[in-house]
């Protein structure tokens, strides 16, 4: 019997001492920071929820089961389940733990911030199984938020006064898109930094640009809005002098900024007046397009011109190529000279401008062919204006008793009829204007097919 008693003194000693050690584990799994829970790696059931996780959801075990549905995958905030999914998958092939942050929406309906680590293991029935530690680290994140958001503001401020740095003479803009309010360097009358409210909602922009760069202007604008985007632009905008109905011209320079989420949240610009600029460059082109003998667009900016405009006109348009030849224009040189040859251009050339509309292009193509694009006309009227034409330059030169008749053959080719491009209007142009000539000068023909 002796040693029978033995056994069970020690068996005793066993069972306290595993019961010592049970209750040891338990209270250190229990005051572990934050807390702990085991789920089936391959269901997400939930096998075992620690005092630690109930204290951090303010809940009892049961309340817990029941508002997570007793699932690891639904204790994760739905935005974020597809990527901590990706995440613990990514992470365990290459690493015995897996380290992550997601949220989770609580009882009270408020979003936690978790800090996740765990380790994969085989439970005892060989169910792969995860061992997870958990904490609340929302202050943390709502700490680096802020911190990261005076990053951004302090971005945003660099790029503002790099775009002034630019140059001291630029008006700075600085628009708040939450507030929809632009802030402007210059001042008012009582020396105050001008502030539009409601600027967008108040379409202001169309009340400050030129009616044809306003659409632009304000594509460009939304689409910055949209998304992080830097860009220069030059628009005309309305100006203040006392006058009124002018504009001056501004080069901006402009960058959005976005916040953590990658929405838009500040705009801010540098205009610099480039009203001088343009106008030398406007100055500049005049030299370069105008024929210095006639005033008429020259060869290379009456095709620019209407190249331009046919690629804004629709199929059912209907344009006008009008190809003019001098009649005789050879017998005023030869018989009277050069000097007075080039009298005759210049008659020409008045003659054929009185006869057409402002928006008509009328150019000079050399020597003493000329060329004009009639916009939106129809064949009654185009021929109208022809014969007017053949009426106006039959006319007769005279000096010192010897007299030169002169006169013009015009072709004429239809957008789109004859031709959607340039290059074909001006050739069928060409082929009924030689058709005149065949016919004896002094008409005109529309250009057809057969011809």
């Amino acid at each position: 019997m002796g040693r029978l008693e033995e056994v069970e003194r020690e068996l005793k000693e066993c069972k306290e001492t595993l019961s010592n050690t049970q209750q040891q584990l338990e209270l250190l799994l229990d005051n572990i920071p934050g807390g702990i829970m085991i789920y089936d790696a391959e269901t997400g059931k939930i096998d075992y929820i620690g005092e630690g996780c109930l204290r951090l959801f303010h809940c009892t075990e049961e309340q817990f089961r029941e508002h997570f549905y007793n699932s690891f995958n639904l204790f994760v905030m739905r935005e974020d389940r597809a990527m901590v999914k990706e995440q613990i998958q990514n992470q365990s092939e290459f690493f015995d733990t897996v380290e992550l942050t997601y949220r989770v929406r609580g009882l009270l309906d408020d979003v936690i911030w978790i800090y996740h680590k765990s380790r994969k293991f085989m439970s005892k029935d060989g169910r792969p199984q995860f061992f997870v530690v958990i904490n609340d680290v929302t202050n943390e994140k709502l700490i680096h938020a802020q911190l990261q958001h005076n990053t951004e503001q302090l971005y945003i401020e660099s790029e503002r006064f790099r775009l002034l740095e630019e140059a001291t003479d630029n008006v700075e803009y600085d628009y708040d898109v939450l507030l929809d309010t632009m802030e402007s360097s210059e001042m008012d009358d009582d020396g105050n930094r001008i502030i539009i409210r409601n600027f967008l909602g108040g379409d202001y922009m169309k009340k400050m640009l030129h009616p044809k760069d306003y659409p632009l202007a304000l594509d460009k604008f939304r689409k910055a809005l949209k998304e992080p985007t830097k860009g220069n632009a030059e628009y005309r905008v309305i100006s203040n002098d006392e006058d009124g109905g002018g504009f001056n011209w501004f080069r901006i320079s402009y960058a959005s900024f976005a916040d953590k989420n990658g929405h838009v949240i500040r705009f801010v610009g540098s205009a610099k007046d480039i009203s001088a600029e343009k106008a030398e460059q406007e100055e500049l082109r005049a030299k370069v397009d105008i024929d210095s003998m006639t005033g008429l667009l020259n060869k290379e900016a009456i095709q620019r011109a209407i190249e331009n405009y046919l690629q804004k006109s629709e199929y059912s348009d209907c344009h006008a190529i009008m190809m003019i030849d001098t009649d005789h224009f050879k017998a005023i040189n030869d018989t009277f000279g050069h000097d007075y040859g080039d009298e005759v251009i210049k008659f020409t050339g008045r003659s054929i401008r009185d006869i057409f509309r402002e928006s008509d292009f009328v150019g000079r193509m050399g020597g003493d062919e000329f060329m004009v694009f009639m916009k939106h006309t129809t064949p009654r009227i185009t021929e109208l204006r022809a014969t007017q034409l053949n009426d106006a330059l039959r006319h007769t030169f005279a000096e010192n008793g010897i007299s030169v008749q002169i006169s013009c053959s015009i072709g004429i080719a239809y957008f789109a009829r004859d031709g959607e491009d340039y290059s074909t209007l001006f050739r069928h142009a060409d082929e009924a204007l030689y058709q005149v000539k065949e016919n004896g000068r002094d008409g005109y023909c529309v250009y057809r097919e057969d011809i």
